[in-house]
């Protein structure tokens, strides 16, 4: 496996006016030089939660080692949070994506299918670049190239979507709009277009951090927009299951829980490779 820290305001020329983080980290699949030939892989770009206040250690690397096994080449964005607000987060995600893009043919990875995933605050980060590619911020940084910052699918994860009070993550939307900008503008269930590719939705009902409803609205307003789309809803679980294992959660290993729900990866991994993300020989 190979390993790397891009730091992506240093490779995209930006000053950082205060970030501290923004920096990206590869795991990738080795080059085996035995074999006659050259692989491309998919890629997948991942957004830990965190309420924007933190990153979460558990929905980092333990999902990046999950889809590597299963072909991905893996991106782990570890981004500003809380005090810094909007644009830095959205910024960092869009240098994510554009550095994925152009460096593709370096990287070994297919330039045409690189997926995005998201959990909780994450998942609007996600949801972020997935259906406003072309903010306001982004379109400053990238002129009409911002339209690459949109992820050929995306993958929420009981994500944060909407800013109606009855059932918002208030802090998540403190802590980006600050008194920045409207939060309505942030509300990613408004924000849909039919040009919005692939998506995959998964939660729990009984979460009580963010409650289901964002998961719905999500899915109601793709499924209007035309967009490919496909949603699971598990009776059981709890908020920040990541991975759905002991690895990342308190609990026994034999409960039927963990075992029931960990199946969105597997299921997640079925709808990408319906749209093409698959290792090819080239």
């Amino acid at each position: 496996m190979i390993t790397e820290k891009i730091d992506l305001y240093e490779w995209a020329g930006i000053e950082r006016k205060g970030a501290e983080k923004g920096y990206l980290y590869s795991y990738r699949h080795m080059v085996v030089t035995e074999m006659n030939v050259r692989k491309t892989r998919p890629a997948i770009l991942i957004f830990p939660g965190g309420g924007y206040c933190f990153v979460s250690q558990r929905e980092g690397e333990p999902i990046a080692l999950q889809y590597l096994a299963q072909g991905f080449d893996c991106f782990v964005l570890d981004y500003d949070v809380a005090p810094l607000h909007y644009p830095v987060q959205i910024t960092e995600a869009g240098m994510a994506m554009m550095y994925l893009r152009r460096q593709a043919d370096k990287l070994n990875i297919d330039g045409e299918h690189i997926a995005a995933i998201g959990f909780s605050a994450g998942g609007h980060l996600c949801g972020s670049i997935s259906l406003l590619w072309d903010d306001p911020a982004l379109k400053a940084m990238w002129g009409d190239e911002c339209e690459r910052i949109r992820p050929d699918a995306s993958v929420y994860s009981y994500p944060v979507v909407s800013s109606d009070k009855a059932v918002a993550h208030s802090d998540s939307f403190d802590h980006l709009c600050a008194d920045v900008v409207d939060r309505k503008d942030y509300s990613l269930e408004k924000k849909v277009r039919a040009s919005a590719k692939p998506s995959f939705i998964w939660a729990n009902t009984p979460d009580d951090c963010v409650p289901v409803d964002n998961s719905i609205l999500l899915y109601n307003a793709l499924r209007k927009a035309g967009v490919p789309v496909e949603l699971h809803i598990y009776a059981d679980g709890w908020h920040g299951m990541s991975s759905c294992d002991v690895e990342v959660n308190e609990g026994d290993a034999s409960d039927i829980t963990f075992r029931h729900i960990s199946t969105w990866l597997p299921l997640s991994v079925e709808f990408l490779k319906r749209f093409g993300f698959v290792v090819k020989n080239v």
